[in-house]
């Protein structure tokens, strides 16, 4: 059973650390109401939109999801997540305003002891927002932000690392640590998913060195061409479009994200070919990060010929592998023809190399037909 206690059933968490706030929201329910989403009790509404009728819909949710009873039990939860309306263009629409006051006067006049009602919201409210005053009167407020001054926030980045290895007992040195740092770029999310990753890689062992660093993890700017190839693979064209503008505005090299990707295509043919032959299988993993490609000893071979002494992050085969599943073997070939192609154009063309990588998208993808091929 969750508290009766008024102060107990209202929570408001913010903060700029989106992923701190996410996952304190998520302790929250948890402490609270530990079994509701079990229990069928709760109920999600999403607040990370733009637009102001996307804002009004998720504030008229709200309002009906704590003003009802639950159907499975005497609890009724509701968690606002994400919330991105209560700033910016949307809270500019005096609906939206006057929408988030009606909230507002809702919880001050208080929910009934069977309602919990959890909001988490990106980014920091001020402190004369009128909505966070309300929730202060009547419920509990967290803030979790880092600090906005880069000599600060290098120095919580770099806390926040070691006591992340710590506590899986890793030890690296300050060489090491300092490299993760610069590959990483900081940021809670991607301290504690990349911290996980290697975890998982080192296994048993314990000592972290630079040459586990650098096989594990992409520097920044590989990341956006990583998620730019990937976009490319699921056949996502606006995506990739749009990511492609930030990594021009980004200063990243057209020349590397073109040979990235056909290194990408290349390899997904090397590994649809394989499962076809029988000489590798993706096997269902038991970690966040997916599924495991186990090769044999031909099919090890084959890889270690085309990679030559380039390494590949066994995660990173097996999200190619799994990529490769959605594209016949001609297909692949198709495109790692394409892709090689366009790389030597960047350097006879006359186009601009970000505009040629867009029309190459366009050629890539538009014809395709988006079915699995067995």
């Amino acid at each position: 059973m969750i508290s009766k206690n008024k102060q107990a059933n209202i929570v408001l968490l913010h903060g700029n650390d989106e992923f701190l706030v996410d996952q304190n929201a998520r302790n929250v329910l948890k402490e609270l109401c530990p079994d509701a989403e079990a229990q069928g009790v709760l109920t999600t509404v999403r607040g990370d939109v733009d637009k102001v009728e996307d804002a009004l819909k998720a504030l008229r949710e709200t309002q009906v999801a704590i003003q009802s009873f639950s159907m499975f039990g005497d609890e009724n939860v509701t968690w606002l997540r994400e919330v991105k309306f209560l700033s910016g263009a949307a809270y500019k629409s005096n609906e939206v305003k006057e929408s988030v006051e009606g909230l507002g006067t809702t919880l001050k006049a208080g929910l009934g002891p069977e309602q919990t009602l959890v909001i988490s919201v990106s980014g920091k409210l001020d402190a004369r927002s009128r909505f966070l005053k309300a929730v202060q009167e009547v419920g509990k407020v967290y803030e979790y932000s880092k600090s906005t001054k880069p000599w600060e926030v290098e120095k919580e980045d770099m806390d926040l690392l070691t006591t992340l290895l710590a506590q899986r007992k890793i030890k690296a040195g300050p060489a090491v640590l300092e490299v993760m740092l610069d590959r990483i770029g900081g940021g809670t999310r991607m301290l504690v998913q990349e911290v996980e990753k290697l975890d998982l890689y080192l296994g048993d062992r314990r000592d972290l060195t630079r040459e586990d660093v650098e096989l594990m993890i992409s520097p920044l700017k590989e990341v956006a061409a990583y998620t730019f190839g990937e976009a490319v693979a699921k056949g996502e064209v606006d995506r990739a479009l749009w990511l492609l503008k930030q990594m021009e505005t980004q200063k990243v090299s057209s020349i590397a994200v073109v040979a990235q990707l056909h290194n990408q295509f290349r390899e997904m043919a090397l590994y649809r070919g394989l499962l076809a032959k029988g000489m590798a299988r993706l096997s269902s993993g038991s970690s966040r990060f997916g599924n495991k490609l186990e090769l044999d000893a031909s099919g090890a071979e084959a890889v270690a010929v085309v990679n030559g002494d380039r390494k590949s992050s066994p995660f990173r085969q097996a999200q190619l592998a799994g990529q490769s599943m959605r594209f016949s073997p001609a297909q692949l070939d198709r495109m790692s023809r394409m892709t090689a192609e366009a790389y030597r154009q960047q350097f006879l063309s006359g186009l601009p190399g970000f505009l040629q990588l867009e029309l190459l998208v366009l050629r890539l993808l538009t014809p395709q037909t988006k079915s699995t091929v067995s």
